[in-house]
């Protein structure tokens, strides 16, 4: 059976009376894009500075590629690309500078220099404007040039920590695309921190649900998503303030309602009273602009749980 790309058992880290980690036991498949979602604050910047040996645990173990961290954490970095908060590019160096710099830090020979530069720019579509200097660029495309130079060493491993931040519906369907068929044809493992479900259920296999650093569910995206329930209709407008959304979670025929980046996301006992709802938020005084229905899918799932975790938290 192959190593896992990543294991800890019972990872904990302590920030004085912060405990960021709580215990927390994963198992990534080597081969896999593995997702660790959860909203900020829930531990995943932590947790990927622990598998890198920049922060170390108050307890329990960490492997990395057959590596336990921190002890060869060094052996374990070489063989990971990352991309954390910042892009890691220089701005006034041109592309194929940028990349040529860093495979230099990594010791590669200049013929082979050349050609994984050329191979990586080609396939993220980037070739054409290889010489331009990289603080000319729209965030999307220095975005995906920082995700070839976590690649430029050909790691066994890929860490990302919100590698869509920034971009637009567009850059992020390219740049999903353009990930999942580079990692698939050299066979590089990925853990993919973020706090957007959709990005998660659209790259990943498996996902594991962080709130406050404890671990709420992990699973295949297909197990967690059937964790949704029931029907649901998005509806994107504006004006949809407290008081209007209550009144529509008050309703028999509504489970659940989220309100997130200009739309509502209503969970549905009966997919006939989408029309009831939608006049209800137009005679409120809600603008809406749009209505989708659609299967539950993986936000609905984490939303879901992310709202039960709320209702157990203690009050006071």
């Amino acid at each position: 059976m192959p190593t896992p790309a990543i294991f800890t058992d019972e990872l904990t880290r302590d920030f004085d009376t912060l405990r960021a980690i709580d215990h927390l036991s994963l198992v990534v498949e080597s081969g896999s894009v593995y997702g660790v979602l959860g909203p900020s604050g829930a531990g995943k910047t932590t947790l990927l500075r622990l598998l890198l040996g920049l922060l170390m645990p108050t307890s329990g173990s960490i492997n990395v590629l057959g590596y336990p961290v921190p002890l060869q954490a060094d052996i374990a970095r070489s063989r990971t690309g990352v991309l954390l908060e910042a892009t890691g590019l220089y701005d006034r160096l041109s592309a194929v500078d940028n990349l040529d710099l860093f495979a230099r830090i990594w010791h590669i020979p200049a013929d082979e220099r050349k050609s994984r530069t050329r191979e990586l720019l080609q396939h993220f579509g980037l070739w054409e404007r290889r010489n331009e200097r990289v603080d000319m660029w729209s965030p999307g495309m220095k975005r995906t040039l920082a995700i070839a130079r976590a690649l430029v060493h050909r790691p066994s491993l890929l860490l990302l920590d919100e590698p869509m931040s920034g971009l637009d519906a567009t850059a992020q369907s390219v740049l999903r695309s353009d990930l999942m068929a580079l990692t698939a044809q050299e066979g590089v493992s990925v853990l993919l921190a973020t706090k957007d479900a959709v990005t998660a259920g659209q790259l990943c296999q498996r996902v594991a649900i962080l709130r406050s650093g404890q671990l709420l569910a992990e699973d295949s995206v297909g197990a967690i998503t059937r964790l949704a329930g029931g029907p649901q209709v998005r509806i994107a407008g504006r004006g949809f303030n407290d008081d209007m959304i209550a009144l529509v979670r008050r309703r028999q025929d509504v489970r659940r309602v989220w309100h997130a980046n200009g739309y509502l996301l209503v969970e549905l006992v009966d997919e006939l009273a989408c029309a009831a709802i939608v006049n209800l938020l137009v005679e409120s005084g809600a603008d809406v602009e749009a209505v989708e229905h659609q299967h539950a899918g993986l936000e609905a799932a984490y939303r879901a749980l992310l709202e039960g975790a709320d209702e157990k938290r203690p009050v006071g």
